[in-house]
């Protein structure tokens, strides 16, 4: 009995779309989780900071949902090339498929073929250092917010508007690869 390689090749790729949505769930319920506490601090600003500070929680947020993507892309391109190497090693051993060996050999070529361009990818797109780009951004962004419950002058919030565009360039530097973190400003 023969086994369409067609057949072969939608099964590792089934694989490792399960394993990539397990993944990718499991982490966006632990990125909800965060920065719960940045969501009642617009209570704590004074008046003249309550629009910068809802320009610092957004930018949070939404640096944080990247990280968290980017973060599932980079996960699922590891652990789905580990995941399916080992299938493939498995496939080859396994006794029960000594009677299939077309089917056996041509399923374990093609999910280490899957395997080497989830590494492939992963290695090109720079997944993991856009992950951490946005995810330094996300904390300094997070750190700006409770910076800006002591804001009091103009100069202060010039400061922090400072470190709001360092903190966007750091993450666009970091994503293109010159990765450096910001600092939160010094209020007087």
């Amino acid at each position: 009995m023969t086994i369409p390689y067609r057949v072969v090749l939608a099964s590792g790729l089934a694989a490792a779309l399960v394993l990539s949505l397990a993944v990718l769930f499991s982490i966006r319920g632990s990125a909800e989780a965060r920065g719960v506490a940045l969501e009642e601090l617009p209570m704590l600003y004074a008046e003249q900071n309550k629009a910068l500070g809802a320009v610092v929680v957004g930018a949070y947020h939404e640096y944080r949902a990247n990280a968290t993507r980017w973060s599932g892309v980079y996960f699922s391109c590891v652990f789905g090339s580990a995941f399916l190497s080992a299938l493939a090693a498995i496939v080859l051993k396994l006794e029960s498929l000594q009677s299939w060996p077309r089917f056996r050999n041509d399923f374990a070529a093609s999910v280490a073929v899957l395997a080497a361009l989830l590494t492939t990818l992963s290695t090109t797109g720079d997944f993991q250092r856009k992950w951490q780009a946005n995810r330094l951004a996300a904390s300094g962004m997070e750190n700006l917010a409770y910076t800006l419950v002591s804001a009091k002058s103009d100069e202060d919030r010039n400061e922090i508007i400072k470190a709001i565009q360092a903190i966007n360039t750091a993450r666009n530097n970091g994503i293109v690869g010159e990765n450096t973190a910001p600092t939160a400003p010094k209020l007087q």
